[in-house]
């Protein structure tokens, strides 16, 4: 396939200017509603960046400029470099991701950087700042009224209000904060690793996956830590020698290079923090959340925390008791045992069988039954999207409604080597009513085609719907007024809810009905259904502790400067909650890649599935297709993105605030 960059003539004039000047805003809005995601080379990815940069700072350098009477027009100005901004940060990030070769892939993390640090001098700017200032909001609506207001409290925070050296040496510190994060997650793209096995290692194993890894010249075969290895083996190999050794190559991915790059970035946040008169990083970082305190978080974690104990503790004896019968006299097991000997609990205690439930799900159904799923329940259409794509496998669609196109995105779903091993979705462009369509890709590593192909975990079918859940969040929610109402502005600690949220369908039978089929067309029956749905709750507590685990790791990784041994503080904070403990000669901080885009507010994923579980109430007792729900869902939680506090949205969709009553009742179903 040929692969071109695809830009306008007059962006291409652009970059070329010696000089730039402010841009109409329809310029600005015809670079942001053109894909330009086929680099071909790493001159044509620096082309791209500087094309946006280019514009922004015309942009910018227009309103430092402005005199006269401040009115919104100002915002609008500085909204439109925000965008620009966040379509080369979300290009940038996607090509660091997925593009076909390192060349190309540096190239992007190197955008990643200089978009930074354009973001952080924009936030820094003193002319800017007093200009949004001036603006007048009396009689603006509600949307305008907060954004405005945010978005000022954001220059705040960042340190705008300081002298002028002071204000310089934020931006050295966060351009320093930037290179490292970017680092941190390039090393972690490159630090896929392979573990040898005996063929005989392979017993339990599902026979795709067998026959998938035949054995080399050397009579053994390679397994790697990419997820579509690491998850079958940890979950079906006889072989307990084969998981700890894989479970121990994946949890020390990216170590040692990484504790370094990890430890200055620690230390260098908190400097940063220290320069803007915070006692540590992680209260900078949740000062615009929900949980808007570190000691706020630590409350919930411990909250949570107890709420679940007795869960967790009744699920881990299983597991013990389990794993007895195969070694006799265990009293504890460890974290290379949990994922196999939970599933001999479903299957053996539950009647549920992961490999027989397979076969129910083939990608391609799996796909389609998504975007059907879109369809029945927003009220809108999706058709195939003729445009250039990064590689052959990649497929791209348009979302529409009443017969206008909202949205465009792609999905990028099978794994390729040296593509991103992980799962997420990359907003690419915000929606601004009547100017921008909104923009977002799919990334994951599920594997290909129909029944002979293409057979999924139903956990990874829950994947699936939950990072096409961000993915439907981009596309609903660009209709605001201003890119920085974005849903990539809402606070970030309910940015995981409506994803959450959304998982539940998959295990709705009547949802799964309409594409969970065998290689015969025999639809998944419903008593299998039920019976996945009693083992569901079996060992979720336990989950939960590991993730409570890990949101205390987070929190506690920037309480203040870092200690020698990243790996020692690790298990102290992560072990204090996680059960069964880390286990030695293991280094999972190297390749947490939370600990980069994330950094103190791990705990979001927990925050979030509280509300995702109290959101799921209204389903529950109205009723799952009905269609008045799932339309006060998309207009009262997805559709106002960024442009309303989280709070407000949970209150508009049920009418009381939020309650953590619907997290503490899904505990106790896990008998």
């Amino acid at each position: 396939m040929t692969r071109h960059l695809l830009l306008l003539p007059s962006l291409l004039a652009l970059v070329a200017a010696q000089a730039p000047t402010a841009a109409p805003a329809s310029d600005t809005d015809a670079m942001l509603n053109t894909a330009a995601l086929t680099p071909a080379d790493p001159a044509a990815v620096a082309a791209l960046c500087d094309a946006y940069l280019a514009r922004a700072m015309a942009l910018r350098t227009a309103l430092e400029k402005e005199s006269g009477t401040a009115t919104l027009a100002s915002f609008r100005r500085f909204d439109d470099i925000a965008g620009l901004l966040g379509a080369a940060a979300g290009d940038s990030s996607l090509i660091a991701e997925v593009a076909p070769d390192e060349p190309r892939r540096e190239a992007g993390r190197a955008c990643q950087t200089r978009v930074n640090e354009a973001a952080t001098a924009l936030q820094l700017s003193r002319p800017v700042y007093d200009r949004l200032k001036a603006v007048p909001l009396a009689g603006a609506d509600a949307e305008t009224q907060h954004v405005v207001r945010r978005t000022l409290a954001d220059f705040d925070r960042a340190g705008v209000s300081r002298d002028e050296a002071t204000r310089a040496r934020v931006a050295a510190l966060s351009k320093r904060i930037s290179e490292l994060e970017v680092r941190f997650e390039g090393n972690i793209a490159g630090s896929r690793l392979v573990v040898k096995a005996d063929p005989a290692e392979l017993d339990g194993l599902p026979a795709d996956f067998v026959a998938a890894h035949k054995p080399g010249a050397d009579g053994k075969v390679e397994i790697s830590t990419d997820y579509p290895d690491l998850m079958p083996v940890m979950s079906y190999a006889r072989s307990d020698a084969l998981r700890r050794r894989l479970y121990t190559a994946f949890q020390s991915r990216a170590w040692p290079q990484n504790d370094a790059v990890l430890s200055e970035m620690f230390t260098t946040r908190d400097t940063l923090a220290k320069l803007l008169g915070r006692p540590n990083y992680a209260t900078v970082a949740l000062e615009n959340k929900m949980v808007d305190t570190p000691a706020k978080a630590a409350a919930f974690i411990d909250r949570g925390v107890a709420a679940g104990d007795p869960y967790a503790r009744r699920d881990l004896a299983r597991l013990v008791e389990r794993l007895r019968k195969d070694q006799p006299g265990a009293t504890d097991i460890a974290a290379w045992q949990t994922g196999y000997y939970g599933q001999l609990v479903r299957k053996e205690q539950y009647a549920v069988d992961p490999q027989a439930v397979r076969q129910y799900f083939a990608y391609d159904d799996v796909r389609d039954g998504m975007l059907q799923l879109t369809r029945d329940l927003m009220g809108v259409e999706i058709r195939p999207w003729k445009t250039a794509t990064w590689d052959p496998a990649v497929e791209a669609y348009e979302m529409l409604d009443g017969g206008q196109v909202i949205g465009r995105f792609y999905f990028d779903t099978h794994p390729r080597p040296d593509k991103y091993s992980h799962a997420n979705v990359v907003p690419l462009r915000a929606g601004v009513a009547g100017r921008v369509i909104p923009m977002a890709a799919l990334v994951t590593n599920f594997p290909a085609g129909d029944h002979t192909t293409g057979l999924m975990e139903h956990r990874d079918v829950e994947t699936f719907l939950h990072e096409y859940g961000h993915l439907i969040h981009v596309m609903l929610s660009g209709r605001v007024h201003y890119a920085s109402s974005g849903m990539g502005n809402l606070e970030w600690d309910f940015i995981e809810a409506p994803s959450q949220m959304l998982e539940n369908f998959v295990w709705d039978y009547d949802t799964l009905a309409r594409f969970a089929k065998d290689a015969k067309g025999n639809v998944i029956p419903r008593d299998l259904v039920e019976r996945m749905n009693r083992a569901r709750y079996f060992g979720e507590a336990l989950g939960d502790r590991r993730q409570f685990g890990l949101s205390n790791a987070s929190l506690g990784y920037h309480l203040g400067p870092p200690q020698p041994d990243l790996t020692a503080q690790y298990i102290a904070l992560n072990d204090r909650y996680a059960l069964p403990p880390t286990p030695a000669g293991v280094h999972p901080q190297a390749a947490w890649g939370h600990l980069g885009g994330y950094s103190a507010y791990y705990y979001t994923y927990m925050w979030s599935k509280t509300i995702a579980l109290d959101l799921w109430t209204r389903f529950e007792r109205e009723g799952l297709r009905n269609p008045a729900v799932a339309r006060a869902y998309r207009e009262k939680v997805l559709a106002p993105g960024g442009a309303k506090p989280a709070a407000a949205l949970v209150q508009d969709f049920l009418g009381r605030p939020l309650s953590l009553d619907a997290y503490t009742a899904r505990l106790a179903k896990g008998k």
